[in-house]
């Protein structure tokens, strides 16, 4: 299963909350995005599959190496969507530019985002040859 931009955002969250506080709970994290704490349960889970974050055991989130790569290229990536949204009709709120550009740098696959770490870690995974 590929990262959905609603992970992009838990996981862009997540970064930006660590820039400022060293432990962050999943609650700080509900109130940031305005959802309810078992969404962002659900979410962690999947973080914690991918290796992107580590939760103690009294619900401290903390970023992996991995996590911080990747929410580091996830946010270069849409930051660079949003420098070059191509023009639309109806006005938008920023809000709506944000999400838009999110959902298109979440259709990217997700070795974009995680490929040059898995290369540089020597995790990276040999695609099946062709027969």
């Amino acid at each position: 299963m590929e990262l959905t931009s609603a992970h992009l955002r838990y996981l862009l969250a997540i970064y930006e909350v660590s820039q400022t506080h060293l432990d962050i709970s999943s609650r700080s994290i509900a109130e940031k995005l305005g959802v309810t704490k078992p969404s962002v349960v659900r979410v962690m889970n999947l973080l914690m599959e991918r290796g992107m974050i580590v939760k103690e055991y009294y619900g401290k989130i903390y970023l992996t190496d991995r996590g911080i790569f990747v929410a580091r290229e996830v946010k270069h990536q849409l930051d660079e969507v949003l420098a070059h949204f191509p023009p639309v009709e109806e006005e938008l709120t920023d809000e709506e530019r944000f999400t838009a550009a999110l959902a298109l740098t979440a259709a990217l696959p997700e070795r974009v985002f995680t490929g040059r770490y898995d290369q540089l870690m020597g995790t990276e995974e040999t695609p099946p040859a062709a027969g």
